[in-house]
């Protein structure tokens, strides 16, 4: 009998160590903004990429609590939906609670991206606009995986 559970231990503790590294080193939604190929090809300084790099720490770091207040309300809603008893006013009232959480989240991104403008040179921002677009929304894909890309967020370039 014991083995048993050590069997389903093991597969559980398998499945779940897959999934983090799925995710990879920095995170699922760290394709944000400027980044990966582009850094390459705007010729960014290393003390520009430093900056870019510091931004976008911040705006993860400042963004965790929304995001997975985001994430919990959406796993809510899900389960409502799938609730034969959960009435119309209630699935409308969580609806726009994830709403304005995505609403804000939108807001904090176009700050994000606006100061990561801030760090470019006028010649650098002539040039990302002129790049083509890759995976994600932005060009060199830079949105990515997450918001855009597979996932929720705003589409603002």
């Amino acid at each position: 009998m014991k083995r048993w559970y050590v069997g389903v231990l093991a597969v559980l503790l398998i499945a779940l160590s897959t999934t983090v590294f799925a995710y990879g080193p920095r995170g699922g939604h760290m394709g944000l903004g400027i980044g990966g190929s582009c850094f390459a090809t705007l010729n960014l300084s290393k003390e520009q990429a430093d900056k870019m790099w510091q931004l976008k720490e911040k705006f993860r770091n400042e963004t965790q609590a929304l995001r997975r207040e985001l994430f919990q309300k959406r796993f809510d809603l899900r389960a409502l939906y799938g609730d034969p008893k959960a009435d119309e006013t209630t699935l409308i009232a969580r609806q726009k609670e994830v709403n304005e959480l995505r609403a804000k989240l939108a807001d904090k991104m176009a700050q994000f991206k606006i100061e990561q403008r801030k760090i470019l040179t006028p010649e650098q921002i002539q040039k990302l606009n002129e790049m083509p677009y890759g995976r994600g929304f932005g060009p060199c894909g830079a949105a990515g995986k997450g918001f855009g890309g597979k996932g929720y967020g705003p589409r603002t370039y």
